[in-house]
């Protein structure tokens, strides 16, 4: 039962043309395993200026709160899935930053929002770039009477996970107003890779100018500053 959901909702994610889409498709998958909540984050948008993408079944209260204030910067579950590749239980990380103050009142505000810190997990998607993506699943406060989520529910949802953080890519790839050009694309490409203009205009056999050129239509598109902010930007939006 619980892995012909999972299938139907892998399906639907592939096929879903938006937010809302990937939204009615996880409300569907985590209502029929016994879920109340889920959010999923994508930690590395926050580089557009607008924090972290966010899809979820949260108080809406909570995720304004999540994404006005930057709560990804503090979040400990987040913080915890940068070092750690593998699904988590929030109640073993809880353990280890109970002594935080900041963590705790993190903690104690997402109690206030009717989120149970102790009953939840991760699963974090670590992909090229140093992208961060990240499937949480909780239970409500004061749900006494359902279960509790183990780590056997993260690791069956680990491909969830990661069809999320690629649809999710494609969708706002979509929607970017404005796409990089093939040069535009390679010139951040090298750049990513720690090659200065007079390097990749060597690679590409174009004069340094033109490199120059290129980059800087690239950042003017992407609302960046400058080219590592530039990279950042046409990473998190699946351009590189």
């Amino acid at each position: 039962m619980e892995l012909e959901l999972i299938r139907r909702a892998l399906h639907e994610l592939c096929e879903a043309g938006s937010l809302d889409e990937l939204r009615a498709a996880l409300g569907r998958l985590f209502s029929g395993l016994g879920i109340g909540q889920y959010a999923f984050i994508r930690v590395d948008s926050a580089v557009l200026g607008t924090g972290p993408l966010l899809v979820s079944n949260h108080h809406a209260c909570w995720q304004q709160l999540y994404r006005s204030h930057r709560y990804q910067c503090i979040d400990p579950f987040v913080r915890y899935a940068r070092s750690c590749p593998l699904p988590f239980l929030w109640r073993d990380v809880g353990a280890r930053t109970s002594c935080c103050s900041a963590d705790a009142a993190f903690l104690a505000c997402a109690r206030r929002h009717g989120i149970d810190v102790c009953r939840g997990a991760s699963i974090p998607v670590h992909v090229h770039g140093g992208q961060l993506a990240l499937l949480n699943v909780s239970q409500a406060v004061d749900c006494g009477d359902v279960r509790d989520i183990c780590l056997r529910d993260a690791l069956l949802l680990s491909g969830v996970a990661t069809t999320l953080h690629l649809r999710a890519g494609q969708l706002m790839t979509d929607c970017c107003p404005r796409s990089l050009t093939g040069r535009e694309r390679e010139c951040l490409l090298w750049a990513s890779r720690g090659k200065g203009q007079e390097e990749i205009a060597i690679i590409l056999g174009l004069r340094p100018r033109t490199v120059r050129f290129h980059q800087e239509n690239a950042m003017r598109k992407l609302g960046a500053r400058n080219i590592a902010a530039a990279v950042a930007v046409a990473t998190a939006l699946g351009f590189l």
